[in-house]
């Protein structure tokens, strides 16, 4: 029960990743594809705001069933992000939410000029800021974490970087990998939000960070691969 609580306060306050994200959508953008996708929880709330036609992809059969059964996106696609089957241009927005640190760092040097080919207008990443543990769960050997992330990676490329939370309080906040019980992990929700409005602006300290691109020379506020097997999800 506590631990819904926590997820529907922070929801609605202008303090999590995906406020973020939706603060920074490219306005004129009309089509997404969410790299990775997962459970399709960003793509949920961006949407409530901001209807974009949105693919999602992911490797795990599992979260993409359960991605069709809710009804996040408008279409789905089994594969591996390291082969991205999409063309060049595809998407306005290509988003590639907390994925990037389940990879080796090669691999993900070269998924993120694989997303910046692929996106018309903007890439949003988002990333655990600094070392950040975490075996598989939920059945899925993919969650396993392999490299680390830090702002000045992402700045070096061209990307604005804000950040959210508390650095090393990312395991303790997560509903799916937290070792503490429900009411120390709202406390730990609270301190996380309240430590946002500084990591925000400073986000070497921030817990994870959004990481914004667009591909037409603009910065906010301030490499390539061959086509892999996929297949829809019917």
């Amino acid at each position: 029960m506590l631990a819904r609580v926590a997820r529907a306060f922070r929801s609605f306050l202008p303090l999590p990743s995906w406020w973020t994200i939706s603060k920074h959508l490219d306005k004129e953008s009309e089509s997404l594809l969410d790299v990775g996708c997962g459970r399709g929880g960003p793509i949920e709330r961006i949407n409530r705001k901001r209807k974009l036609f949105s693919v999602g992809a992911d490797i795990f059969q599992p979260y993409l069933l359960h991605c069709r059964a809710v009804g996040f996106y408008d279409d789905l696609v089994r594969c591996d992000v390291r082969f991205l089957p999409f063309g060049s241009g595809t998407f306005d927005i290509v988003l590639c939410s907390e994925v990037l640190e389940h990879l080796q760092p090669h691999e993900a040097a070269h998924l993120i000029a694989d997303m910046e080919e692929r996106a018309r207008r903007q890439v949003i990443i988002t990333a655990p800021v600094g070392r950040c543990h975490q075996d598989e769960y939920d059945g899925n050997p993919y969650q396993a974490h392999h490299s680390t992330w830090l702002p000045q990676d992402f700045r070096r490329l061209g990307y604005a970087v804000r950040g959210s939370g508390l650095r090393g309080m990312g395991g303790l906040v997560a509903q799916e990998t937290s070792p503490l019980p429900e009411w120390l992990r709202l406390v730990a929700n609270a301190v996380w939000m309240l430590g946002t409005p500084f990591s925000y602006y400073f986000p070497r300290i921030g817990g994870n960070m959004v990481c914004v691109k667009n591909l037409d020379g603009q910065v906010l506020n301030n490499a390539r691969g061959d086509p892999g097997s996929s297949s829809r999800v019917e």
